[in-house]
């Protein structure tokens, strides 16, 4: 099933590329104020218990709806929804249409627009300042990648259509702390999206080993493998930027550099097909 459902939704994502305006999380900021609203005053709200009831609560709702049939009719239903589900986890754009702005701008030579551009687009990034465009819009292809793409597809192989919705939950519930400034739930999402990203980080980054230049790539992974402290976004891009046969630092390339990075990204989709088909036995739904 979780095999099947990948293929669909990867058919729709990257080949009919279908279906981006439907994804629309719009409602996530007005039931973020419905939970401050009926437990913001409580003392419990302010700890990670009070993050995990705002990421865990539409998941497991879900879940128990889901759960609530058996037979035929749950098959069928967790087949609908795992689509669904995981269909509107991606993105919420493609990588494509999202830097699609970022390549016009530098082709008519407006280096200031491209560069708002991938500052809105990697807002919750910590890359390089004053670095070189092309090489932070690399990183940024690179660690978008994962964040759209690759965890959605991680968490929904082991935990199914809850565990995509409550990784994109997350990441949206990091954002919307960031921009209202909510500091303890700010810190408490940061170290829960390290440990949520681990994984996910160290397996992207190795297939684009797989899919890129691995011996470059290789030597660059192997510091980063063995330090659970690193951060994700250094390890996607870092090793990333290595996999493309690239030297680290800036880069002294043009917009081939992004194009090849996102092709690299479409590689390794194809060969995330391969993962789910293998690591769908240990699935528990």
């Amino acid at each position: 099933m979780a095999l099947l459902s990948v293929l669909i939704v990867f058919s729709l994502e990257f080949y009919f590329r279908w279906g981006a305006e439907l994804r629309s999380f719009s409602w996530f900021e007005g039931y973020v104020e419905k939970i401050e609203a009926q437990f913001g005053d409580k003392e419990f709200y302010l700890t990670g218990a009070g993050t995990l009831l705002v990421v865990v609560l539409v998941p497991f709702l879900l879940f128990l709806v889901v759960t609530a049939f058996s037979g035929p009719i749950y098959y069928l239903l967790m087949f609908i929804i795992s689509v669904g589900v995981l269909f509107y986890c991606l993105g919420p754009k493609s990588l494509e249409a999202s830097f699609e702005r970022y390549t016009e701008a530098m082709e008519r030579d407006d280096q200031e627009a491209a560069y708002l551009i991938i500052e809105k687009e990697a807002e919750d990034q910590d890359l390089p300042k004053g670095d070189e465009l092309i090489r932070n819009a690399t990183r940024t292809i690179l660690i978008e990648a994962n964040k759209r793409y690759f965890g959605v597809i991680f968490w929904f192989i082991f935990l199914g259509p809850f565990g995509a919705l409550g990784y994109r939950l997350s990441h949206i519930y990091y954002l919307h702390c960031l921009k209202h400034q909510k500091n303890e739930h700010l810190a408490i999402m940061s170290r829960s999206l390290h440990w949520i990203d681990w994984a996910p980080a160290r397996l992207s980054s190795f297939l684009h080993l797989l899919t890129g230049d691995f011996v470059n790539g290789f030597y660059r992974a192997k510091d980063y493998f063995s330090d659970f402290s690193a951060n994700n976004n250094h390890v996607l891009s870092e090793i990333g930027v290595a996999a493309l046969g690239l030297q680290m630092g800036v880069s002294d390339g043009d917009l081939k550099e992004n194009r090849q990075a996102l092709q690299m990204v479409y590689r390794t989709a194809i060969i995330y097909l391969v993962v789910v088909a293998l690591l769908s036995p240990l699935s528990i739904w």
